[in-house]
């Protein structure tokens, strides 16, 4: 089992991973670690990946000062699990025109599966980043579902069918649960045995999290009538449009011509997030792209007082929880 990378620009980033039948871990622990690093050309890399018994976790930091674009090809069906904690992106384009596209903006998580790997990858550029892949085999989804994907609902049926999936379709958010347990196992200080099954068990929290957050948002999201998804699409652009001077709830319920408890219900259930928390949300990667460009020469309290906290403090914990870094690590 592999995957080959190759590089239409870089020689040096062509290579191979290779993978034991069914991501067996021959160690008599069962679990063994491996720490990687890249330096090259702009590109940097740090890697920890965590080998389990049909799972294998790859914590990934660096920067990119450019997009870098990956030919991928793998001879064996690949599930991951991915989360993109603070990057500008990945997008993975298959060579199959009939094979869906998977695009992982920052801040959101997908669950999907290839019956095999031919496409090409692109990292986007990007000062600093933060990414988790759980690569998991078949046989181990299988074992955590007593061998009933049918909980999986069409995902689950593509995978028996093997057929290509992204569960829901496209990404969506990551919560604070999620990077609460991600942070749990970058963070674990077991070994042996204990860290297997301590990895083990946040994995399949991790995943049960995911696919309930996938279902939840999918399930409301067809009770809502095109009409209503249509306005709220409209909200969410104003609301982008007008982010350093919002509009009222009220203003923006008349504008929508729904209820102001429609429109706040109906704006979590589609976009996964409230209407301040997406104004928030939108600021902080407005300031991230100030402060990334820095253009205009303004400075971390400037770009605070734009983003609306009057206290620099609370800006750079808001701008650590959401990108897993200080503002100030974009100007070093």
């Amino acid at each position: 089992m592999k995957v080959v990378f190759k590089s239409e620009d870089f020689a040096e980033l062509n290579h191979v991973r290779e993978f034991d039948e069914g991501f067996e871990v021959r160690d008599k622990s069962q679990i063994r670690e491996v720490r990687e690093e890249f330096n090259h050309e702009g590109m940097n890399a740090r890697t920890h990946r965590i080998y389990c018994p049909g799972m294998i976790v790859s914590m990934i930091e660096g920067s990119l000062e450019k997009d870098l674009v990956h030919l991928l090809e793998s001879d064996f069906p690949y599930l991951q699990m991915h989360f993109e904690l603070s990057s500008t992106g990945c997008l993975y384009h298959p060579q199959a025109r009939a094979e869906i596209d998977t695009v992982i903006y920052n801040g959101s998580h997908s669950l999907l599966f290839y019956p095999s790997l031919k496409g090409r990858l692109n990292y986007l550029k990007k000062p600093l980043s933060q990414s988790v892949e759980i690569e998991l085999s078949l046989d181990f989804l299988r074992r955590i579902f007593n061998n009933d994907l049918e909980v999986l609902e069409e995902f689950g049926r593509n995978i028996e069918k093997n057929h290509p999936a992204i569960m829901g379709g496209k990404s969506f958010p990551i919560t604070s649960a999620m990077r609460q347990i991600l942070g749990q196992i970058r963070d674990c200080q077991f070994s042996g045995q204990l860290k297997r099954l301590f990895v083990e068990a946040k994995v399949i929290e991790l995943l049960t999290i995911q696919i309930s957050q996938i279902n939840a948002i999918e399930d409301k999201r067809k009770v809502l009538k095109k009409t209503d998804v249509d306005k709220l699409h409209e909200i969410k652009e104003l609301l982008l449009r007008n982010m350093y001077d919002p509009f009222s709830i009220e203003e923006l319920s008349r504008l929508a011509g729904i209820n102001r408890t429609k429109l706040q219900e109906g704006f979590r259930q589609l976009f996964g997030t409230t209407i301040f928390g997406y104004i928030t949300d939108s600021r902080l990667d407005e300031a991230h792209k100030l402060l990334a460009e820095n253009k205009f020469g303004a400075t971390i309290a400037e770009i605070s007082a734009i983003s609306g906290y009057k206290n620099p403090q609370h800006f750079t914990a808001a701008f650590k929880r959401k990108f897993g870094y200080l503002p100030k690590d974009l100007r070093k």
